[in-house]
C-alpha cells in the first residue's frame, strides 16, 4: 500500500461525519465491501486508538487496510475483515518520520464523498498527504483510474494532471 506521511483527522470527527457506503477496490474489477469505510475505521480505532490517516481495500482477502497513527506515537496498519468488520491483525510500521499528524476540518469520510461526487465510480484508496490534501483514487465505471486531490480544509476537489513524460526526451540521438 502506498504510504505517505500524512496530516490526519481526529477519528471522532471522522465518525461524526456519518456512515458512507463507499466501496473500495484495487483491481480492474471494482469490489464492494459489506463493511463501510466508517465501520472499518471504527473497528480499527477500537483495536488501535489513534488517528486514521488512510484506507484501502485489498481485493485478495478482502480486507480493509487502515492506517492509524496510534496514541503510542507509532504508525500501525490495522487489517479489518471487509465482510464482518472484525480486526484480523495489526502491525507497527517502521516509518522513519514519526511526527504526529494534525487535525483537519475535512474528515476522510467527507473527502471520500467529495471525491465520488466529483468523479462517480469506486473509490480505490484515500490518504491524507503531508501538504494538507487528501489524495483519492477513483475507478470510473469504464475502468479508467482518476486521481483526485481534496483540500483538507475546504473539501474542494481537483483532478490531478496526468504525468506528461515525453518519450522523445528519453531517446538519445547518435
Amino acid at each position: 500500500m502506498k504510504r505517505k506521511l500524512v496530516i490526519a483527522t481526529a477519528v471522532t470527527a471522522l465518525l461524526i461525519g456519518g456512515g458512507t457506503a463507499t466501496a473500495f477496490a484495487t483491481s480492474d474489477a471494482p469490489t464492494t465491501s459489506a463493511v463501510t469505510l466508517d465501520e472499518a475505521t471504527a473497528a480499527a480505532v477500537k483495536s488501535t486508538p489513534g488517528k486514521v490517516t488512510g484506507a484501502e481495500l485489498d481485493d485478495d482477502r478482502p480486507t480493509w487496510e487502515i492506517d492509524v497513527y496510534g496514541k503510542d506515537a507509532k504508525w500501525h496498519d490495522v487489517d479489518v475483515d471487509a465482510k464482518t468488520a472484525k480486526v484480523q491483525g495489526t502491525h507497527t510500521e517502521d516509518d522513519e518520520d514519526d511526527r504526529a499528524p494534525k487535525d483537519t476540518k475535512v474528515t476522510m469520510s467527507e473527502a471520500a464523498k467529495a471525491a465520488l461526487k466529483a468523479q462517480p465510480g469506486t473509490l480505490t484508496s484515500i490518504d491524507l498527504d503531508d501538504d494538507g490534501t487528501w489524495e483519492a483514487e477513483v475507478q470510473a465505471k469504464d475502468g479508467k483510474e482518476h486521481e483526485l486531490t481534496v483540500n483538507a480544509t475546504t473539501a474542494k476537489v481537483t483532478a490531478d494532471q496526468p504525468d506528461t513524460d515525453d518519450a522523445d526526451d528519453d531517446n538519445d540521438s547518435d
